[in-house]
């Protein structure tokens, strides 16, 4: 796989751009979805919080109120009367007494008022007087038990949606503390709503069990979530009563003394149905990137290629020898400037050959010219050869002399090795300057300074003597007692030769043209011409033959070459 995607930069594109694209939107929506999930988790538990103290500051509330009531009523001798009388009009006044003590409390409870037998005598329900409950055991035995306190039961019958599902009973008791009566409070699922309406979310369940965890009252969806039969399971299994069961998760909080439980059960604020749409919505933005990093690799890949396809024909042109090829790119950016630096590349190659040809034609004109110069070294080589025995059997030392160093410079001369040691060099322009000296009867004088450590250097052979030549035959034309000194030293691996003579000078016309390094305008010094376009062939333009004259007189003529690269040779 990672083969195919390399042969291709449009793929190798597509992949790069595909991975920023949906690696950073994959775990962005991940993260957002669990950083929302746990906001809203945290909101809805706060708020969740918030709905059971304001249900259980509602509960504690009406139950106070209908305890301050039912107190109310024990302390009302005309209610307590009205218990045994027959009389219409003291049960009618008993009646409006009753009325009056709970007319704040009416739409949130009942409240009745038996006798001694358990038997209904007063009652604010609209369904008239209740019937009769047992004195001697359940709701109404506790209440004589415990007279100081009001009595909360869960009602343990069923007669319709208007029957009462929790009861409150509290003992009446004379002066001689004996239990003449009951008030009793009846409260259904209606007066639950009507307490608990505005105080919690109706999507959230809501139950009010009591100690043993079953249930009083139950709104539709703490039914159907079964939470009084959850908890009642869970604490007959000791198990935690707040954990959650199928994504529902408990609130509990207890009625204060009461033994009653307030439970609220809130479902999970992202249900399956909630991923699955932000799954979906996470894989159409996946699927848009997708097309996006298609659309974008194929557009930026022409964009990117186009050049580098055209620089790859313009190469391929190259190579098969075709230097005139431009790109001529107008693009500004890092592709059109490597266009720019091959149509650079091709024009200086270019050049670069059309000089190297060049260089080539005056370094062959120059040799050509040097043994045209030779007049057939080999033979004249010989013939000195034999004039030298002879001098030296007829006793003439000055023939000898010259005979011999004209020999040394022409075996120099025509032997194939371009470069000689300095020494050798030096020996060469000695002997030539020897030569001199015998035809122009000692006119001139000259000294050598040459270091030990230079002597092994390698240079170019018959450089110093074209320039000692031109010294002696046109500086020192006029002279009787010329000098030449040829002084060689080395600065910063640079050779530097440096031929003196304290002759006449050399015209500034000839200077200029030294300058102009001109060879068909330098007729009468070719030999300098020559001498100076062999060390720039060889070392390069930085390197050659400079020529002044001296401000007490004469001329001074310095070749430079490089040290390393002469020993290298």
């Amino acid at each position: 796989m990672t083969t195919i995607i390399r042969k291709s930069f449009k793929r190798e594109l597509f992949l790069c751009f595909l991975v920023v694209a949906l690696v950073p939107l994959v775990i962005t929506g991940c993260f957002l979805v669990s950083v929302l999930k746990a906001r809203l988790s945290k909101d809805y538990e706060e708020k969740t919080q918030a709905q059971l103290v304001s249900v259980e500051a509602r509960m504690t509330g009406t139950f106070d109120a209908m305890e301050k009531v039912a107190e109310e009523i024990l302390a009302d001798p005309v209610i307590v009367d009205g218990i045994t009388q027959t009389d219409s009009w003291l049960k009618n006044k008993a009646y409006k007494r009753l009325y009056e003590k709970t007319q704040d409390l009416r739409e949130i409870a009942w409240f009745h008022v038996y006798d001694a037998q358990g038997i209904c005598s007063l009652s604010t329900s609209p369904q008239g007087v209740a019937g009769e409950l047992p004195a001697y055991w359940g709701l109404l035995k506790v209440a004589r038990t415990h007279s100081q306190d009001m009595i909360l039961r869960r009602a343990s019958w069923e007669q319709g949606a208007d029957a009462p599902c929790l009861q409150g009973a509290r003992a009446i008791l004379d002066e001689n503390e004996e239990c003449v009566g009951f008030v009793v409070v009846d409260m259904t699922e209606t007066h639950f709503e009507t307490i608990l309406s505005g105080a919690y979310d109706e999507q959230n369940g809501i139950a009010v069990l009591d100690s043993f965890w079953e249930d009083v009252y139950s709104t539709k969806a703490a039914k159907e979530a079964s939470l009084a039969q959850t908890l009642r399971t869970r604490w007959m299994a000791g198990e935690d009563l707040r954990q959650t069961t199928d994504g529902i998760t408990f609130y509990i909080a207890p009625i204060t003394r009461t033994g009653l439980y307030i439970i609220l059960g809130r479902e999970p604020v992202f249900t399956q149905d909630v991923t699955n749409m932000t799954a979906g919505v996470i894989m159409i933005m996946a699927v848009c990137s997708l097309f996006l990093c298609v659309l974008a690799a194929g557009v930026m890949s022409d964009y990117l290629t186009t050049p580098v396809k055209k620089l790859a024909k313009a190469m391929a042109r190259v190579e098969e020898g075709d230097l005139d090829v431009q790109i001529k790119s107008g693009r500004k950016d890092e592709l059109g400037q490597l266009s720019a630096s091959f149509d650079g590349m091709t024009r200086q190659i270019k050049e670069n050959l059309e000089l190297q040809v060049k260089q080539q034609k005056e370094l062959n004109d120059s040799n050509i010219a040097m043994m045209q110069a030779q007049l057939n070294p080999h033979f004249l080589y010989n013939t000195l050869d034999t004039i030298k025995w002879v001098a030296k059997a007829h006793h003439v030392p000055e023939l000898a002399t010259l005979a011999s160093g004209l020999a040394r410079i022409l075996r120099t001369s025509i032997s194939e090795a371009p470069f000689i040691s300095l020494s050798e060099e030096v020996s060469l322009v000695c002997a030539y300057m020897d030569i001199q000296k015998i035809r122009f009867d000692g006119n001139f004088s000259y000294d050598v300074e040459l270091p030990l450590e230079l002597e092994e250097c390698r240079v170019p052979k018959m450089i110093i003597q074209p320039i000692v030549e031109n010294a002696i035959l046109h500086g020192l034309k006029e002279r009787e007692d010329g000098h030449i000194f040829l002084n060689i030293y080395e600065e910063e691996a640079v050779l530097y030769v440096d031929v003196y003579d304290d002759g006449c000078g050399m015209d500034e016309e000839i200077l200029s043209l030294l300058r102009e390094r001109n060879r068909e305008k330098l007729k009468g010094h070719i030999g300098f011409y020559n001498v100076d376009t062999i060390i720039r062939l060889h070392y390069g333009m930085q390197y050659g033959l400079y020529a002044e004259n001296q401000p007490g007189g004469g001329t001074k003529v310095r070749i430079t070459l490089p040290v390393a690269a002469g020993n290298l040779m």
